[in-house]
């Protein structure tokens, strides 16, 4: 069956000389595997390029239920990044979120609303010119959203701290070591409501880095070492 879609590239890895073998995440499929021949030969001038993290292609696929690696007819850029390529900020973001991304999502089936949520992180943060230091905050929050363990409640005086375990706010520290301290989890709330206003240092962003990636490793079994989250450590220090 020939099926058009759009697809956001999550990850790639070389196969044979000339062909690479690529996870995308599609918008009438989910997470699908395929093969792509002759792309890094002499002749593809360039083409493999158009597998790097998170780009959005459009694409037309031969999909066969039968077949767990699949196969690419025609495939062409969605979407030109005009900023992201000359930002060291956003390239580092970026290459935050493809890693997030590959890790976390494994559904082969449609998803129309993470799809979208996806497409419009990926170009908001090309198309914006605001700051983008908690750019990946807002992010994984909202991800967990989508994913099923977005934190309940709200942060008050009465409930000042964050269990991560049970996932919501909590009057006083819990006996293990998995929660937020009062005023950390007052920037964790706010970051999760997605007020762009709050301002705070470097070290406050990090270790709110470092809690909410702890946040997904208590609610994805799967979810391994994140590598890329300590080129943001030393890009948003500041």
């Amino acid at each position: 069956m020939l099926v058009k879609t759009k697809g956001i590239v999550f990850h790639s890895i070389k196969y044979s000389e000339t062909s690479i073998i690529t996870k995308i995440f599609t918008q009438t499929h989910g997470l699908q595997s395929y093969i792509v021949n002759g792309v890094r030969s002499a002749r593809a001038k360039g083409k493999a390029s158009l597998f790097q993290p998170l780009n959005i292609l459009d694409l037309e696929i031969y999909k066969r239920e039968d077949k767990n690696l699949q196969r690419l007819r025609e495939y062409k850029m969605g979407y030109v990044f005009h900023t992201i390529p000359f930002d060291i900020y956003k390239i580092s973001l970026l290459l935050f979120l493809a890693e997030v991304l590959y890790k976390t999502i494994k559904e082969e089936e449609a998803n129309e609303a993470l799809f979208h949520f996806i497409e419009q992180t990926i170009v908001t943060l090309d198309q914006t010119k605001q700051s983008t230091g908690n750019y990946h905050l807002t992010f994984l929050l909202q991800l967990s959203e989508h994913l099923g363990f977005f934190p309940h409640g709200d942060f008050s005086e009465t409930l000042p701290c964050f269990d991560l375990m049970e996932g919501q706010y909590c009057a006083s520290i819990p006996d293990h070591p998995h929660y937020i301290e009062p005023p950390l989890s007052r920037l964790f709330f706010e970051i999760s409501m997605d007020n762009r206003s709050i301002i705070f240092g470097g070290a406050e962003r990090n270790m709110l880095l470092d809690k909410i990636l702890e946040y997904y490793r208590l609610h994805i079994s799967s979810f391994s070492e994140i590598k890329s989250h300590k080129v943001l450590h030393l890009v948003f220090e500041e």
